[in-house]
């Protein structure tokens, strides 16, 4: 399938080299030259391969490489300022980008840039007219010296200055590299007369690298500097051991085929083509940064959009088919144990009428059973005793001991205006209030009502003072919580204008025996339950 397929093309100026990759091996290789014959056969190459992910590398002498330091910015700001520099830079290069290197460690902590561009890309239109013709996904163009960072990261080479020779089918790339980050890189084709000469050939390049690096200030002149060389057969061996006689420079071979069966590349095809190291790096590794404008990568665009949406749909598919099923195994599980609580409630039907057939009969209706049931339930909460009402008082007159209880009348009736039966020698008092507690007033009741008379012990004729203790226990028993209201039927005096007045004021003996009398009338609240 394409979407598992990638095709990555290396662009030189006589060729090019197009790799097909799934899943990050290496399926087949081709290579095309730069003629029509060559254009045709590429675009019949990619009818091929419809709608796969192209990748364009290229390796070419037209590179420009220049540092530069810009304030420290991001997103918007960052992209327009890149913007303005690469158009001033390189106004007639299409295919330009900025690449970020890292940021100072100085007080303003710049940051650091290294500007990349084609400086002439007409051996590239050819290729790309055809991959815009056939519509074809094209992610980016990358220049190969890009993915030469890549390369150093994966030989595991560290040190301040290195300069990295590589032997490919253009000619002989120098990337210097400053503490692993790519700064320069130079491309010198090899004649057919250099070919004979190559340890020569390698010392003359890499004396011009090192004056150019020693003329933009790279590098000093007494710089050391690590020589590496990308061996691909012995001959580099031998080249980077008169190199380092001749030019004074640690200078270490690298064998690219073992790092290529490392990669699970096939290292013999690096023979005839060393550019697919490159390119497997970049099929199955990260990508460097983009030289070609959004014009030529909006199929691939385009294409990543469609991709999040299948994506987005295929896992909402998933995640449907995972709630469904879930909920059919709880609709399952439901649904079987409603079958087995229906069985056990058939089991327990089966045996409650086994049992009763033993059952007596009885001639009495079981609504009538229940309603007997309920009556004498409710009888229960009325069945009420003095008790309560004895803990009240008691409670009260435990602050009060000097007074004396002669007589207590307990009623439980719905009539809690009722008036005390015993006439004989007392008075009846005042006409009793009636309670504005609408609770208390309900007649379909029972009220707990209680009668109290005594009398203020050691009673010495102050009737004030008595009168005082007798509202004192009045209060006290207002203040109980299951006392609902109390009255006071006859205070410590008569003070009533109808009672005839008798004795002498000179009398002293006759005041000092009369007593203290009281009476009172107090309701218990209805207790929780009782209806």
């Amino acid at each position: 399938m394409a979407i598992f397929n990638k095709i990555v093309l290396c662009a030189t100026t006589t060729q090019l080299i197009a790799g097909v990759w799934r899943l990050g091996n290496l399926q087949s290789s081709h290579e095309f030259s730069s003629d029509p014959k060559g254009y045709e056969a590429f675009v019949r190459f990619l009818a091929q391969h419809d709608n796969t992910r192209l990748y364009m590398l290229v390796d070419a002498v037209e590179e420009d490489y220049q540092q530069d330091y810009l304030p420290h910015t991001r997103g918007s700001a960052r992209r327009e300022m890149l913007a303005r520099k690469l158009n001033h830079g390189y106004r007639n290069a299409t295919f330009k980008a900025a690449h970020f290197i890292e940021r100072q460690k100085d007080k303003r902590k710049d940051d650091r840039f290294i500007y990349v561009a084609l400086t002439k890309s007409d051996f590239l239109q050819p290729w790309m007219q055809a991959i815009a013709a056939q519509r074809m996904p094209l992610a980016g163009v990358y220049l190969l010296s890009m993915m030469s960072e890549l390369l150093l990261q994966r030989m595991k080479l560290k040190a301040p200055h290195i300069l990295l020779s590589e032997r490919l089918n253009s000619g002989l790339r120098q990337t210097y590299f400053h503490h692993g980050r790519l700064l320069i890189s130079r491309s010198a084709p090899a004649s057919p007369a250099m070919q004979e000469r190559m340890a020569y050939f390698y010392l003359a390049e890499t004396e011009k690298t090192r004056l150019y690096l020693i003329s933009q200030r790279l590098v000093m002149r007494d710089t050391p500097i690590k020589m590496v060389l990308a061996d691909i057969d012995d001959t580099s061996r031998q080249i980077c051991r008169h190199i380092s006689q001749e030019q004074n420079l640690e200078c270490v071979s690298e064998d690219l085929k073992v790092l290529a069966k490392s990669l699970g590349l096939n290292p013999e095809l690096l023979t005839r083509h060393p550019e697919l190291m490159h390119m497997h790096l970049l099929a199955t590794g990260e990508l460097p940064v983009n030289l070609a404008p959004a014009s030529y990568t909006r199929h691939y665009q385009v294409g990543n959009v469609a991709r999040s949406i299948h994506l987005a749909s295929v896992l909402t598919l998933l995640g449907g088919f995972v709630a469904a099923t879930y909920i059919g195994q709880q609709a399952a599980q439901t649904l079987q144990q409603t079958r087995e609580a229906g069985q056990e409630t058939r089991m327990q039907e089966q045996k409650y009428r086994e049992v009763a057939k033993n059952f007596p009969q009885t001639p009495i209706p079981s609504t009538d059973l229940r309603a007997a049931v309920e009556t004498a339930r409710k009888l229960e909460l009325y069945a009420q005793t003095p008790q309560a009402a004895m803990q009240a008082l008691s409670e009260a007159l435990q602050a009060q001991p000097d007074m004396q209880i002669h007589r207590m009348r307990w009623l439980n009736t719905p009539d809690i205006t009722i008036r005390d039966d015993k006439a004989e020698g007392v008075s009846s008092g005042p006409a009793q209030a009636t309670p504005a507690d609408a609770q208390l007033s309900d007649t379909s009741v029972l009220h707990q009502l209680v009668f109290v008379e005594g009398e203020v012990a050691g009673f010495n004729g102050d009737y004030r003072a008595a009168l005082v203790r007798v509202n004192q226990l009045a209060e006290k028993l207002r203040s109980l919580p299951q006392v609902a209201w109390v009255e006071v039927l006859q205070e410590p005096v008569n003070v009533s204008s109808y009672t005839r007045l008798q004795g002498s004021t000179t009398d002293a003996v006759s005041a000092v025996s009369m007593a203290a009398d009281f009476k009172l009338k107090f309701i218990l609240r209805q207790p929780e339950g009782a209806q």
